[in-house]
């Protein structure tokens, strides 16, 4: 079936446009996809990534089949942004300012009111957004927390805000804005609340969920193997396939892409339950049509790309 993967990051700013070329090339030709989503970001946990949108569109010209998003910068007008992304090119804007550790550098998010004219302008033109909305449970609690989120700066205590506030600011934004098009990333950390997830998708008809892993949220789908599989079927036109792939898809990246990969090949497998790396998968069962979904034409849908 075709496969797109929706969610590759270009934020290695040590790594020149052909090089990142090179390895998602290459990861398209190992994993049989079609393109990638090559979604820039101006500031992660790495720092500030100043021309990530003018890789990421010189990107697209290497890379077949693929299409990018912009990322916004905050020492600029967030409307006057989308108005120069969308005529330059880009089928969309990533929003990275849910994510809690973005909230700790900049002291607000999607509450803030400077991002209200924006959500607005979006509405009304139908901009595309891909939104990270919050960060897994775990994060909150450091003696449970990954190494490497500790590493990243991922984890936090009783000063911040609780992960329930990040769920409601979001689902606040929606309400306001009930048809602007998102998708939100990592099944927006609803996978332990799948009842929840239902009910934004029926209130919400532009909803999508980029179910691209954070390696706990298979895992936590596959706990509830029934509720999951039926959530699956239901919405298979409402979820999206992607990785979180690095434009520097080198030694660790490399080998975590493809146990993101391996594990979600595995849970829509519909084999036996099995372990993927480290991780306990529990198979749910789909029909063809339904993994292309998935996999492919809802990509393409979300990014209004014809088919």
């Amino acid at each position: 079936m075709k496969k797109f993967d929706f969610h590759v990051h270009i934020t290695a700013e040590q790594i020149t446009v052909e090089q990142s070329a090179y390895y998602l090339n290459d990861m398209c030709a190992r994993k049989g996809y079609e393109g990638v989503g090559i979604i820039a970001a101006s500031h992660t946990s790495r720092g500030y990534h100043r021309d990530c949108n003018e890789k990421a569109l010189a990107l697209e010209k290497l890379v077949p089949g693929s299409f990018c998003f912009a990322g916004l910068h905050h020492d600029r007008d967030f409307v006057a942004q989308a108005e120069e992304y969308m005529s330059g090119g880009f089928r969309g804007i990533k929003l990275l300012n849910g994510k809690p550790s973005e909230y700790r550098h900049f002291g607000y998010g999607y509450e803030n009111e400077r991002y209200d004219p924006f959500f607005a302008y979006c509405e009304k033109y139908g901009v595309p957004l891909l939104i990270h909305n919050n960060d897994p449970l775990v994060h909150w609690d450091a003696t449970r927390a990954s190494e490497r989120a500790k590493k990243m700066g991922w984890v936090y205590d009783e000063t911040f805000p609780p992960q329930s506030w990040f769920f409601e600011v979001m689902e606040g934004v929606l309400a306001r804005y009930p048809r602007l098009k998102v998708a939100l990333a990592h099944l927006g950390f609803y996978d332990d609340r799948l009842d929840r997830a239902a009910e934004l998708l029926e209130a919400y008809p532009n909803l999508v969920f980029d179910i691209t892993p954070a390696t706990g949220i298979f895992v936590s789908l596959s706990q509830t193997p029934q509720q999951s599989e039926a959530f699956f079927k239901k919405y298979h036109d409402r979820l999206i396939f992607g990785t979180d792939a690095s434009n520097n898809l080198t030694g660790d990246a490399r080998a975590l892409n493809d146990v993101k990969t391996d594990m979600t090949d595995a849970f829509f497998g519909g084999g036996a339950p099995c372990t993927v790396g480290k991780y306990p998968i529990t198979p749910i069962h789909l029909p063809n049509e339904m993994l292309e979904d998935i996999y492919y034409h809802n990509a393409m849908r979300f990014a209004n790309i014809k088919q």
